[in-house]
């Protein structure tokens, strides 16, 4: 019964290793820092992300998920990020090649701002 209970402990470990070494990983979309955005005009969240990069002049790429064209590019990023693309919370953005689903927007900010990205920086 030992063994048993060995071989299906090392097997479940051999699986959560495989898994996590076989995702791929995202090229960034772009050579400089970028922040994209992903997200829905009627969703709240999304909106008052918006509001808040505006209000701090931060520079950033919006992408409607209600887009075939940009669902079919995002939800395999997320895939590779170890994100479930079945059913997520807006918005998902894109921080220099970090995804995150609904960051905190203070952080999100201060993020930004570390890579320049507010407007008023080179």
């Amino acid at each position: 019964m030992r063994h048993l209970i060995l071989l299906l402990a090392l097997c479940g470990a051999g699986y959560q290793g495989w898994e996590h070494f076989s995702q791929q990983s995202n090229a960034p979309l772009h050579a400089e820092p970028y922040l994209a955005v992903y997200g829905r005009d009627s969703c709240g969240y999304t909106q008052t992300t918006l509001r808040q990069l505006d209000q701090a002049g931060i520079r950033y790429q919006y992408h409607s998920v209600d887009s075939p064209a940009v669902a079919e590019r995002l939800h395999p990023r997320m895939q590779n990020a170890g994100l479930n693309v079945v059913r997520y919370n807006l918005p998902v953005v894109d921080l220099n090649n970090a995804l995150a689903v609904r960051p905190d927007n203070g952080e999100l900010l201060a993020q930004a701002r570390e890579l320049a990205l507010d407007e008023g920086r080179p």
